[in-house]
């Protein structure tokens, strides 16, 4: 690798550059879409090909513990501990098809109703908003619709939103310390564990039909009820992250021409399905994965360079990389719904691909399509700046303002 490549992919290269890093991919790519950098001690990943070839490689484990992940004091509990190396992410093999096939398994079960309890969802949503001269996009619209939905799949008490929030502070502390982004007290974890206990228990006295009281009927799924809790927070983190970071750094795309894909939408009917497709690979809401080489492995004919990854090495795949790889995508950085192809990386490939895509699809053109409708004017609040999240990995947009109506529509609001 060159010097100045080598450079930009250091870990704490990457955390500086997390607002776009595309032109340091594009860099590296070119030079090789498989590379070593000493630094890090990664092979680094960045081109489409070698990203889904590696994803279907059995000799390349998910089990493996980002090293940069935050470490509890000495004497923390063993749950913490497990809360932030553990869970179905991290598993191969039986095990993680047997969690994948329950989640697929009540999904399914829930799919019918998916499209009218999201619609209700948004509708409610955006009923608060109705009115305001300005709304926060992320806070007021983006997150509330991914924990409402995750938690409905999870079976988590709906009736008090303000409880869901805070558990979603909760879960963003158990990413940022799992993908090596600390900010917040770790014992974050331990109250999401505790509550998640509670709900646990209240399962196991009155099942219903979904995801934790089919893991609790599974049995066997898991060693004890901490793994069990354990993975329900990763799915609770996983489900809020990909919807609202795809809406939230997604949306602002499509805002510098709003008035264009409203009519689009009012034109086809099929447009905002595509439109949520080619979101999920601009945005690629979580950003890399991580596998370890399970025995000394030669891609070397397969992508022509020295690419002898030793039994232990680590390779990161840039999923947002591979998502605009000029040799799959033509003009990889333009926003087209009319794109030939759609092979995106954005929910992983191989055996690890997420079982709750199609429900993250559904629910990103769902919001589409009621936000066209509903505010065929929206535009950003030109007087504020957009904060962002800085999570290396699945870090976005924060806060965003947005204006339902242009200034004369506005007045007659207020009016």
């Amino acid at each position: 690798m060159s010097e100045d490549a080598q450079s930009q992919f250091s870990f704490s290269a990457l955390v500086r550059a997390y607002r776009d890093p595309h032109p340091a991919y594009a860099a590296l790519r070119s030079h090789d879409c498989i590379s070593y950098d000493p630094t890090s001690q990664f092979w680094l990943v960045t081109g489409h090909a070698a990203t889904t070839a590696i994803l279907s490689d059995q000799r390349f484990s998910s089990d493996v513990r980002f090293e940069n992940a935050a470490s509890p004091e000495p004497g923390a509990s063993s749950f913490l501990r497990d809360a932030i190396e553990k869970g179905v992410i991290f598993s191969d093999g039986d095990a993680h098809r047997r969690v994948q096939n329950v989640i697929l398994r009540v999904l399914g079960r829930m799919g019918k109703e998916a499209p009218a309890n999201i619609t209700a969802m948004v509708q409610a949503i955006l009923s608060r908003v109705r009115g305001h001269a300005s709304f926060d996009l992320v806070k007021d619209f983006a997150e509330p619709l991914s924990l409402l939905v995750v938690s409905q799949l999870l079976g988590l008490p709906m009736d008090d939103e303000e409880h869901l929030r805070k558990l979603a502070v909760w879960s963003d502390a158990h990413g940022d310390a799992v993908s090596g982004y600390l900010r917040v007290d770790l014992q974050h974890i331990n109250r999401l564990g505790a509550r998640f206990r509670e709900i646990l228990a209240a399962k196991r006295e009155a099942p219903e039909g979904d995801l934790f009281s089919a893991f609790l009927q599974e049995g066997s799924l898991f060693v004890d009820d901490d793994e069990l809790i354990i993975n329900c927070m990763m799915i609770f983190g996983a489900g809020r992250v990909t919807t609202r970071k795809v809406l939230s750094n997604g949306l602002p795309v499509l805002l510098r021409d709003w008035a264009r894909w409203g009519r689009l939408h009012r034109e086809d009917a099929t447009f905002c399905k595509r439109a949520a497709e080619e979101l999920l690979r601009v945005v690629t809401p979580t950003r890399y994965l991580l596998r370890c080489a399970t025995e000394d492995i030669d891609l070397s004919e397969q992508f022509p360079g020295d690419h002898l990854i030793y039994e232990g090495e680590k390779v990161m795949l840039f999923l947002e990389a591979a998502n605009r790889d000029p040799e799959v995508f033509a003009q990889p950085d333009a926003f087209d719904p009319d794109r030939a192809t759609t092979r995106h990386v954005s929910f992983g490939f191989g055996s690890h691909y997420c079982p709750g895509a199609k429900l993250a699809r559904l629910e990103i053109q769902i919001a589409l399509e009621l936000l066209l409708e509903t505010f065929p004017e929206l535009h950003t609040d030109t007087t504020f700046v957009p904060l962002w999240d800085p999570n290396p990995n699945l870090g976005g947009i924060m806060s965003l303002r947005v204006c339902p109506f242009r200034a004369s529509q506005a007045a007659k609001q207020e009016g």
